[in-house]
């Protein structure tokens, strides 16, 4: 009974592995889209989502299958909890990455205007991010996944970055206004794109070390 558990644990991390992989594969292919105006690759995304979503689905009843069945306890408990979590955060990065894309087609449609330098930038620094937070996830290193929690900062700094560029662009040039706009969205994407990664990271952590730091948790268990 014992080993069965183990390998039924062992093929949900897989799936989770896989979703992750899927997940990260349409947030590059997003950004390759804005990049080139190619709105053939942007339209790969929208094809590959429903794949994400149906892995979502198994694994949630995998882990409510785990928690009515086996009775997980200790760390296995909190990986099949958190790993509920884990998929609802990777399935909604797929749907940024589908808003990404529908930028991509748009801004293909549009006169071209150079993006912010900021802007490839971005999306770099959270792919990076969502990658390393799914192998803090996957490896359980609690250092990896609180180092992903600190550069969030950055992608927020390069969202601030953005905003303030392409403003005071639209005020000096208005017929911009259109990509300008659709430029916007697609940086405000990538941000919640890094959110979400941060919420994988805190999750890491919470499977390793059995320590919540979501809304400062940590800082306020440490000063009591």
């Amino acid at each position: 009974m014992e080993r069965h558990f183990h390998t039924d644990l062992e093929a949900l991390r897989d799936r989770l592995s896989e979703m992750a992989g899927r997940a990260e594969t349409a947030l590059t292919k997003a950004m390759e889209a804005v990049r080139t105006r190619n709105p053939r690759l942007a339209e790969e995304v929208f094809t590959d989502d429903p794949a994400i979503d149906k892995i979502e689905l198994e694994v949630e009843e995998s882990c409510l299958r785990f928690l009515g069945l086996q009775q997980p306890v200790a760390r296995d408990l909190r990986f099949v909890v958190a790993s509920i979590r884990l998929s609802n955060d990777l399935e909604r990065i797929g749907d940024h990455a589908v808003n990404i894309a529908q930028g991509a087609i748009k801004l293909s449609r549009l006169p071209v205007m150079a993006a912010p330098e900021d802007l490839p930038r971005m999306g770099e620094r959270t792919r990076g991010a969502l990658k390393d937070a799914v192998s803090a996830w996957l490896r359980g290193d609690p250092v990896m996944a609180r180092r992903v929690c600190e550069r969030d900062s950055d992608i927020d700094a390069d969202k601030a970055h953005i905003f303030g560029a392409l403003s005071a662009k639209m005020l000096r040039d208005p017929e911009c206004v259109p990509s300008a706009l659709e430029l916007l969205l697609i940086s405000r994407n990538l941000e919640r794109v890094g959110d979400l990664a941060t919420n994988i990271a805190e999750e890491a952590i919470f499977v390793a070390e059995a320590r919540v730091i979501k809304h400062h948790a940590e800082e306020r268990t440490t000063e009591a």
